[in-house]
């Protein structure tokens, strides 16, 4: 299996961002507004029903903002195919340009989201059955195993999650068969490589989304789960659900960058790995 550049993919990324920034925001401004709009009030009702529940020690109450947050969850998986398509066929240069407005669900799209969905559905089972077997109170007393199982099982969901995630973009653009056997099959022997770009490119706009956020809202108000009393915690999810137009703001503006970014990595590994020529890439 080919070995993937990690120094030329992480420059052809961000070059891809500097050179087509105006593309990308005009690709994917229409999706990244309906995402942010909705997720602000999706989020924002979510956090006050929990901190309701705490306060009043109902958990009850949360089922019908749990059940938001789920269909919540599959529309973005819908706007994140709808974004990162057109983004990779700029990347791949099957589209010379941007648009004014765009918002498309081809096959591609729906290809692209059909694997989303179902990576969530592999990635949930493992988490499921890990939350039964800490419940279980006839495993109680063994709390240090059932610790190691966890961390065991996200590790295992973070290497086959970055296995698969990559490529998927570019193989429902390029391909029409099954999407996530083939990014596992063109990923292999390339772990460490895509953890490395992925570092190198996406980690900066995720730490300094994170660093915006402890500016703006304070480390408390990000981190409400390190309180130990239910109505300190319940304090600290209203103060989160208050500065939700702060942090949506913040996400809304890296969304293009972080688009074109994870676009672009897709589509230079894929021509490497796959052996297609599109993009030239030299270690």
């Amino acid at each position: 299996m080919k070995k993937v550049p990690i120094l030329a993919t992480v420059r052809a990324a961000w070059s891809f961002v500097y050179t087509h920034l105006g593309a990308i925001i005009g690709l994917v401004w229409v999706p990244v507004v309906v995402m942010t709009v909705t997720g602000f009030f999706v989020e924002s009702r979510y956090y006050a029903a929990v901190a309701d529940s705490l306060a009043s020690g109902n958990v009850v109450t949360q089922g019908p903002a749990l059940l938001g947050i789920f269909v919540y969850f599959i529309a973005v998986l819908l706007l994140y195919s709808a974004m990162y398509v057109p983004v990779v066929q700029l990347a791949q240069g099957q589209r010379k340009d941007g648009a004014l407005l765009h918002f498309a669900f081809g096959p591609p799209e729906w290809r692209l989201f059909r694997a989303l969905l179902g990576l969530f559905a592999f990635l949930l089972v493992p988490v499921m059955l890990s939350g039964v077997l800490a419940s279980l109170p006839q495993l109680a007393k063994m709390q240090e195993l059932l610790s190691v199982l966890l961390v065991l099982v996200f590790m295992g969901i973070a290497y086959a999650g970055l296995r698969f995630v990559v490529l998927l973009p570019a193989i429902a653009v390029s391909e029409e068969g099954p999407a996530l056997p083939r990014a596992w099959k063109l990923s292999a022997g390339n772990f460490w490589r895509l953890l490395a770009i992925l570092l190198l490119t996406v980690a900066p706009l995720l730490l300094c989304d994170g660093i915006a956020g402890v500016v703006l809202m304070g480390a408390q108000a990000m981190a409400p789960g390190l309180d130990q009393t239910p109505a300190m915690q319940a304090a600290r999810l209203q103060a989160v659900a208050g500065n939700m137009p702060i942090a949506k703001g913040i996400e809304f503006f890296i969304a293009p960058l972080l688009t074109g970014l994870v676009a672009s990595i897709s589509a230079s590994v894929y021509a490497v790995v796959k052996d297609t020529g599109r993009v030239n890439i030299s270690v």
